[in-house]
């Protein structure tokens, strides 16, 4: 069974690189356990000695708060950012602070990569099993101290706190950094390569579309922002502190706000909903980020307008996707036909769609047990929305497109003859043959006709 792209007996370029290295010019080395173990433990440790000096500048501000609870609180930032939900004082928080995930996320693909380094390459056609096995480890590791920490932070309460989010996170972080440091990827059909950029197109017009959003709602509510900020009086400390608290969550804004380009809305809780036709406005936390929501009311007519970003996000996918199939199409003398290509945009559409609203599910939650419940996106408003709004674009993108080709393959392709090269010398016919007979007796009738006058 083939476990990469090449066979068992051919490793993959980046075992024969790692192979290729001088020995005067080798890294040290040690089993490949390990290094797999160590990487998780410096993945962890980093995560947790980033939210715990954030936690540490507080303990300047406040310095009567114990050592302890200063540790107890950043050992519960740091399971947030794994999607394991916290018990605070009077309320549970659960909303992933993605901005965090995102940087342990880095952090581990840069750990594991030196795992690969520092530990013997793989033998030939072991490459998948190296991989396999490496993930498996990382993640075992990862989840190990995971759970210790949840069990210290959370006591009895530590049953709520559910590990699912975090197993598919660090059991994935495994797997994809091990397959990243060796350069080993499965092997799959074309079209299934040509669906992920299909996919990953329309998530990144959808992001970039909430990032704008974002933005103009940070320029049109900079007031309000400003008033709460003054509020709170944080002094310079303190406002540099509620500065990276927000940068945090900085991913989840931009999600939801995505959320709001498709018309599905967003929640803040109970009694907030704000959509590109009305804002409906409750009660919310002094926090300057919640001073970009609009006031409560109708929304301008030209905010109705941001709900083609998600056609052009079904737009992109539906691209992507035909483009790529008519190449390996037209690559086997084949050809797109337009009710295929159609049908295929629209489900690009589709499934762009369903990957975001799959990205909202960590990017909402709960910031406590009453009023502020269920933030984020609308999920099911969202699932129908976006899947409609970027299928429908998505199906006409690819009947186009569909169009095109057909158009183009069927279009006639003028030759210039050349009438010089024509062989006008030979002539077959018969009947030329005879007049050219025929022409002999009254050429000689002719001739003696002459004589005979002079």
């Amino acid at each position: 069974m083939r476990l990469g792209k090449r066979s068992n007996s051919e490793p993959s370029a980046r075992v024969r690189q790692l192979e290729a290295v001088a020995p005067a010019a080798r890294p040290w080395r040690l089993p490949w356990p390990l290094m797999t173990v160590l990487a998780a433990l410096i993945t962890a440790t980093a995560g947790w000695v980033l939210v715990t000096g954030f936690c540490v500048l507080g303990w300047i501000s406040v310095p009567q708060i114990e050592v302890p609870a200063v540790l107890h609180l950043g050992t519960q930032g740091w399971l947030l950012a794994h999607g394991v939900s916290v018990a605070l004082p009077g309320a549970r928080l659960s909303i992933m602070p993605l901005g965090l995930t995102l940087l342990i996320i880095a952090i581990g693909l840069g750990t594991c990569q030196q795992a690969a380094i520092h530990s013997p390459p793989p033998a030939n056609g072991q490459v998948g099993v190296r991989v396999t096995r490496m993930g498996l480890t990382f993640g075992l590791t990862y989840l190990i101290l995971l759970g210790i920490a949840r069990g210290w932070t959370e006591g009895e309460l530590a049953a709520q706190a559910s590990l699912l989010t975090a197993v598919a996170l660090v059991f994935g972080l495994g797997l994809v950094a091990s397959a990243r440091a060796l350069g080993w990827r499965p092997v799959m059909p074309s079209w299934v390569r040509g669906a992920g950029l299909a996919v990953a197109a329309g998530l990144a017009v959808l992001v970039a579309g909430g990032a704008t959003v974002f933005v103009t709602a940070l320029f049109l509510g900079q007031n309000r922002i400003t008033m709460i900020h003054d509020a709170l009086q944080p002094g310079s400390l303190g406002g540099v502190m509620l500065l990276v608290g927000q940068l945090a969550w900085l991913p989840n804004f931009i999600l939801w706000s995505g959320a709001w380009t498709t018309g599905a809305g967003v929640q803040l809780g109970l009694g907030t909903v704000i959509s590109p036709a009305r804002s409906q406005v409750g009660m919310l936390p002094s926090i300057p980020i919640f001073g970009a929501v609009p006031p409560a009311g109708a929304m301008p007519q030209a905010s109705l307008l941001w709900l083609a970003w998600a056609g052009l996000a079904g737009v992109a996918a539906a691209y992507v996707m035909i483009r790529w199939l008519q190449r390996d199409e037209a690559a086997h003398g084949r050809r797109l036909r337009v009710d295929l290509a159609a049908l295929v945009g629209a489900l690009a559409g589709i499934a762009s769609g369903l990957a975001f609203l799959l990205l909202q599910v960590p990017a909402g939650g709960d910031l406590g047990s009453v009023r502020l419940v269920d933030l984020g996106a609308r999920l099911q408003a969202l699932a129908v929305m976006a899947s409609t709004s970027m299928g429908l674009a998505g199906m006409a993108t690819g009947a186009i497109l569909g169009w095109l080709e057909l158009r183009r393959k069927q279009s006639p392709v003028s030759q210039a003859i050349d009438e010089a090269n024509v062989n006008t010398h030979v002539v077959t016919s018969r009947q030329a043959v005879g007049d050219a007979e025929g022409d002999v007796p009254t050429t000689v009738v002719t001739a003696r006709q002459t004589a005979g006058d002079e």
